[in-house]
């Protein structure tokens, strides 16, 4: 007896500190317990959003969950014994590359990868006009880390150096001396183009009109705004006006002859970083100097809700992230819900709530904490649950489905959640709710055999089939008289699945139906007939109606 307790005991202590490695170990030394755990399939959209961490290991067993990523948020729940999942959250992907962190479960690590997200890029050039004796320029390359791109000169009069890269940089660009006439090429950086201009070489190039700006420069703040430079030139002399920044728009004419102006609009500026950029008028240089985004105090909690039993509980902890210097006040909008620490404070920590006993029917409260509502669901007393959906099991096909319902019913008051048990299948609306209600979840598409998932709904199991998509018609085969008419055939496929009516037959019209989604229906006509009888096929959805028309009567 004595020896049983010290193994339990030293079980326990195992799955409370965690495993120092993951090798097996046999005999009578083993650990007790061990886990294993199973990640999402394949990466999580660049756009962040849920994932679940199947752990599994012996019911008496206790585990502890912890992110190895600042990205993945929203542990829930951290710690729990027995078999289980953890659900996250992953926070968007800023950068033009994948990236990968994990969650670790008693030592045990489950990788999970996101996507890269999407490269938008944009340049701006210090200088576009160029004399005849040439010059050097440089283009300002602004791109989100990890985002390739590539810069080439379309004539061989202006070199660049480098020719790809990634990320923000500078390409520099050389302009050659021209021996001749006047000259334009132009440079492609990661696909945006800006034009060069050089002067003639010639030793009697024509006078140029003399052009000045009033002002030269001007400030903008960064939620962009407005400005106009005025243009001073002699009478009947031309200009013409172009912006060198993808930010900056003009709102006049681009072109102009003797004194006039320029107008321009300036997007706002959502990075962190102060920028600049040019006008260009007529080979004068007109700046455009915006400020920088202020930083904005983002905050999250973990969990963002917990349920609680009509007994009540003391101590319940919510962690708070919070960049340094960021007050995160604390305040409970419920009578029977206190805050007992982290009322207060900045940056990381935790808030502490005691929820009172519940003597009667089922209720919610909330707390607000640096602005994030974090949500108490509290039993009612002695309450008695059951709980029923409605479908319990559905098929799609291979192209996937969104906004697909399922209908839960129960008693008022009684609280139930959701779980998806397959990474194709995502719930859209909330996964917690209380009395009767509605889930929404999509489907993916997949380009393969037969699968099968479930979600998890209020205890209850709802089985989603995915088949490759197939359609049956009724009638296959439509008889017509010679006087021909309207008719209708019916679509009868999986949900989700798209398809087209396509008709070659000069004699037959598709008036209605010639695409759709799932089952439907296709309308059409056939032109009377003036000779002898005749048939023809029109393709739905990949199967075959045959129209059989009879002949003109003599």
């Amino acid at each position: 007896m004595v020896r049983y307790l010290w193994i339990l005991s030293a079980a326990v202590f195992v799955a409370a500190c965690g495993s120092t490695s993951t090798e097996s170990v046999t005999g009578p030394s083993a650990p007790k317990c061990s886990v294993s755990l199973a990640g999402p399939e394949g990466s999580l959209g660049a756009g962040g959003g849920p994932g679940t961490v199947t752990v599994t290991t012996q019911p008496e067993c206790a585990w502890t969950a912890t992110a190895e990523a600042s990205w993945i948020t929203e542990l829930a729940p951290a710690e729990g014994q027995g078999s289980g999942q953890v659900h996250f959250q992953a926070t968007p992907n800023p950068a033009g590359t994948p990236r990968s962190g994990a969650i670790n479960v008693n030592g045990q690590r489950t990788v999970i990868q996101q996507a890269a997200s999407a490269c938008q890029i944009d340049i701006s050039v210090n200088a576009s006009q160029f004399s005849a004796s040439g010059g050097a320029g440089v283009v300002t390359v602004a791109a989100p880390a990890g985002c390739p791109w590539a810069a080439s000169s379309t004539v061989s009069w202006i070199t660049v150096a480098p020719a790809a890269g990634s990320g923000n940089a500078t390409v520099n660009f050389t302009v050659a001396v021209n021996p001749g006439t006047g000259r334009t090429g132009t440079i492609t950086v990661a696909g945006l183009t800006v034009t060069i201009q050089q002067t003639s070489g010639l030793s009697s190039p024509p006078p140029a009109c003399s052009i000045s700006l009033q002002p030269t420069s001007t400030s903008i703040p960064a939620a962009g705004g407005t400005g106009t430079v005025a243009v001073t030139a002699a009478a009947g002399c031309a200009w013409t006006a172009s912006a060198l920044a993808s930010w900056i728009t003009l709102t006049t004419p681009p072109s102009g002859s003797g004194n006039g102006s320029v107008g321009f609009t300036v997007a706002a500026n959502t990075a962190t970083t102060a920028r600049s950029g040019t006008l260009n008028i007529s080979g004068q240089t007109f700046t455009v100097n915006q400020a920088a985004a202020s930083p904005t105090c983002t905050i999250s909690i973990n969990p963002t809700s917990q349920a609680v039993p009509a007994a009540g509980i003391t101590g319940l902890s919510v962690s708070v992230t919070a960049p340094s210097g960021c007050s995160r006040p604390a305040t409970s909008n419920a009578t029977w819900i206190t805050v007992t620490n982290g009322a207060s404070g900045s940056g990381n920590g935790t808030v502490t709530l005691n929820v009172a006993a519940n003597t009667a029917g089922a209720r919610t409260g909330t707390v607000t904490i640096g602005g994030q509502t974090f949500t108490v669901n509290q039993a009612g007393a002695a309450a008695t649950c059951t709980y029923s959906i409605t479908p319990t099991s559905m098929t799609v096909g291979d192209d996937g489905a969104r906004g697909l319902t399922v209908t839960i019913s129960t008693g008022t008051g009684c609280q139930w959640t959701a779980s998806e048990n397959a990474g194709w299948l995502d719930i859209r609306s909330s996964k917690s709710g209380t009395g009767s209600g509605s889930l929404t979840f999509d489907v993916s598409s997949h380009n393969g055999s037969t699968r099968t998932g479930t979600l998890t709904i209020a205890g209850q199991t709802f089985t989603v089939t995915q088949v490759q998509c197939s359609a049956t018609l009724s009638p296959q085969n439509q008889p017509v008289s010679a006087l021909g008419g309207s008719f209708t055939v019916s679509v009868t496929t999986q949900i989700g699945c798209e398809w087209q009516a396509i008709e070659s037959l000069s004699w037959v019209t598709i008036t209605s139906g010639s695409s759709g989604t799932g089952s439907g229906t296709v309308s059409y006509t056939v032109l009377p007939n003036v000779a002898g009888a005749r048939s023809g096929n029109i393709s739905i959805a990949g199967a075959t109606l045959t129209v059989n028309q009879a002949a003109v009567l003599p």
